[in-house]
């Protein structure tokens, strides 16, 4: 064979020898994309959900419409009472004056518009943002079904609102609300938020255990229907009493939350014929899932879109990063509840229509020693406390004001605390 065909060919057979280990080299580096891809899913696709003990089930262990988690702290459910008479106080320093007004830091451009905590050892309460962007945040409570928050997602949707939203844990474990939350959240971009576990929890009058369960079990079923570990930023309380509660601050701070939510305008009563001086920069604005409440979002929405506002997430109302989440592992329902870490709350001057947990221990101990009648403990300091701390402290022979100061804290809690009568 002549040696110019000779080294043709050999030059064909290394450009084919070149284009085969291009192809390899390719296909090796699409394998290695694909299995990373599929290890950290996409963030608009649900990762799988937990199987095996989390089963839909009822209180019988039969498949059923209405369906409760099942989870070690299930003992602490909505209708259990308050921890045993006699429980008190811890003597500590009085609670430090509030925080001081934050100044402009141009590292944290968002200082300004965060509300402040009302002293050391709180959270803030977030009931409206400062700011002149038209921005506004709308929320909706309970999720008391699958149609009707699909209904208000849809509206939503319609008018290029994202929502976010606080169902009840019980709520979340319903047939068919899971997947809504699921659509809610990967492919709407909503925000899901704490509604504690019952719908009616008080969490004032209840003990630290029961206290507990009630924030953690909502948010572990949260986790459960979006199959991921997903951590809340702020918990919403029922009628928004007990928000100066200092043990439930303490239990929210443990476990990473940024605040409580309240909100600037209820929209069950909003008036529709005035709708368009509700609309304020920085407001947040609280819906429950009902039909009447459906017609005032909407409503709102139109509004808010025909004046230029933007609807927006919590987060993103007050600049913080979006809820943070982390792979499952292992099954989220045998999870072991957090407790509180660190009870220690001083004693400080309660205030007239104080709603916490402290208010419902004086009134214990004055059940105790006989101030009181018995099963008046609801913690909340209103007439008939106080005119049992004046009876007290006329007992005592100090001025009977009936304030729950903190000399007179000291002396109900101490050793030689008088009896009424004796």
């Amino acid at each position: 064979m002549p040696r110019r065909e000779t080294r043709r060919r050999r030059a064909q057979g290394g450009c084919l020898t070149t284009v085969i280990a291009t192809l390899a080299v390719a296909a090796l580096v699409l394998v290695a994309a694909i299995i990373i891809t599929n290890r950290l899913g996409p963030r608009n696709e649900p990762a799988p959900v937990p199987q095996g003990t989390g089963e839909y089930v009822d209180a019988t262990g039969n498949a059923a419409q209405e369906h409760q988690l099942v989870l070690k702290a299930d003992s602490y459910g909505k209708n259990q009472t308050a921890a045993p008479e006699g429980a008190a106080a811890v003597t500590m320093p009085p609670t430090p004056e509030p925080t001081a007004e934050p100044t402009f830091n141009p590292d944290e451009p968002y200082a300004l518009v965060r509300p402040q905590p009302i002293g050391e050892g709180y959270l803030p309460i977030f009931e409206k943002a400062n700011t002149e962007a038209r921005q506004i945040a709308i929320t909706v409570d309970e999720c008391s079904g699958a149609a009707i928050t699909k209904e208000f997602a849809r509206a939503a949707y319609d008018y290029g609102a994202k929502l976010t939203l606080f169902p009840t844990g019980e709520n979340v474990m319903k047939k068919g609300l899971g997947e809504v939350l699921k659509n809610c959240y990967y492919r709407l971009g909503f925000e899901i938020e704490n509604r504690c576990y019952s719908g009616t929890a008080r969490l004032y009058q209840i003990n630290d255990s029961m206290m507990a369960a009630e924030i953690w079990k909502q948010s572990i079923a949260v986790s459960y229907v979006l199959g991921i570990k997903y951590q809340p930023h702020f918990l919403r309380l029922y009628g928004g009493d007990g928000e100066n509660d200092l043990r439930t601050h303490m239990y929210l701070i443990q476990e990473g939350y940024k605040g409580i939510a309240g909100w600037t305008i209820n929209g069950s009563r909003m008036d529709l014929t005035r709708i368009g001086n509700n609309l304020q920069p920085g407001n947040i604005y609280y819906f429950r899932t009902c039909e009447n409440d459906l017609t005032n979002m909407r409503a709102l929405m139109e509004e808010a879109r025909l004046q230029g506002y933007q609807m927006v997430t919590l987060n993103e109302l007050f600049g913080y990063d979006p809820n943070e989440t982390r792979e499952v592992r292992g099954s989220l329902l045998s999870e072991t509840m957090p407790e509180l870490r660190n009870h220690n709350v001083p004693f400080y001057f309660m205030k007239t229509e104080d709603c916490t947990w402290a208010t419902n221990l004086v009134q214990r101990r004055l059940i105790n020693l006989g101030y009181l009648p018995e099963g008046s403990a609801d913690g909340v300091f209103g007439s008939g406390t106080a005119a049992a701390l004046s009876a007290f402290q006329a007992r005592l022979g100090m001025a009977a004001t009936g304030a729950a100061d903190i000399p007179t804290q000291e002396r109900l809690f101490s050793q030689d605390a008088p009896r009424n009568g004796e």
